[in-house]
């Protein structure tokens, strides 16, 4: 074989080898091109269908938030009630306290006794009319003690169960909001993987693509507020306190405020309750109002010990 057929045979060779590599490169690129898209087709799927789901989510966090307002407002209306009929029952009761130590200091007050004492029969008659007036007006001043005694201890019930109502309100709506703050967190996840994805298409594919539909955008933006009970009435401290809570700590399951108990720190409004999850995060919130207590007023704060594991007690000035 001549020097010439050698080197003919050899470039045909190396031209078979080439073209045949280019023909197997150009088939792994397509592929790996379709395997990209039908990654980036399956994630955006899927953070589509949780985005809906997150869109119901949304929604019944709204119907929550709203029962919680109005549960919100009959605990309201209720404490308003029960402290208007304690304060007319303390009236009557000092007058019911002045007729029986009247009467005791007085002696015997019946119609024996002012026959018994009558210096003649005028003093008689007036001694007797003068005792029916004042037993008719203790019957009335007793008889309307007893009806607002009634009424203040059915006030105080109707408080104690709207209070309890509005606590599984927002413990409610507090849960929903959790359960969405989390699907948000595997959203991103999602979109991140989608874009991620993206990036390796074409530019061809990538110029026909939107990466996150409108309905994804819109359940990446901000969830609800953390739900309160009893802001109404806060001293400037705690209402302050509380703003600042909400603000800086999104993780925060609820905040509960001004609240019918034995102890006056709830009823008087400088005490708030801060509703936690997760302790590691109770611990840093605590250090922080520790940080801040002349800021805030902060008296005393009570954290990690009995009936207080799941929420940090504030009392302010």
């Amino acid at each position: 074989m001549t020097k010439s057929a050698v080197i003919k045979q050899v470039a045909g060779v190396i031209v078979g080898v080439v073209t045949l590599s280019a023909g197997w490169g150009g088939a792994a690129f397509a592929e790996s091109g379709q395997d990209a898209m039908a990654r980036f087709t399956e994630l955006s799927q899927q953070a589509e269908r949780l985005a809906e789901t997150m869109n119901s989510a949304q929604q019944d966090l709204d119907r929550k938030m709203q029962l919680l307002s109005e549960a919100e407002q009959r605990q309201v209306d209720d404490l308003a009630r029960l402290d208007a009929a304690r304060a007319q029952l303390a009236g009557y009761q000092g007058n019911a306290d002045r007729i029986a130590a009247a009467a005791y200091m007085g002696g015997r007050a019946d119609e024996v006794n002012a026959i018994l004492t009558a210096a003649s029969p005028q003093t008689l008659i007036d001694n007797l009319a003068i005792q029916r007036t004042m037993a008719s007006h203790m019957s009335e001043q007793m008889r309307v003690f007893r009806r607002l005694d009634s009424e203040a201890r059915a006030m105080a019930a109707a408080s104690a169960k709207s209070t309890a109502d509005a606590r599984v309100a927002v413990d409610a709506a507090a849960a929903v909001r959790a359960d969405l703050q989390s699907k948000q967190s595997q959203l991103q996840t999602e979109v991140t993987a989608a874009k991620a994805e993206f990036a390796l298409l074409p530019p061809s594919e990538q110029a026909v693509l939107t990466v996150m539909p409108a309905s994804v955008v819109a359940a990446l933006g901000p969830i609800r507020p953390i739900p309160t009970v009893g802001m109404g009435g806060l001293v400037p401290n705690a209402r302050g306190l509380a703003a600042y809570i909400m603000a800086t700590y999104p993780g925060v399951r609820s905040i509960g405020g001004v609240r019918a108990d034995p102890l006056p720190d709830h009823p008087s409004g400088r005490a708030i309750d801060i509703m936690l999850d997760d302790m590691g995060l109770g611990d840093v919130i605590l250090a922080d109002i520790h940080s801040q207590g002349a800021r805030f007023g902060v008296v005393y704060t009570m954290w990690r010990v009995p009936a207080h594991f799941d929420h940090i007690h504030v009392t302010v000035a």
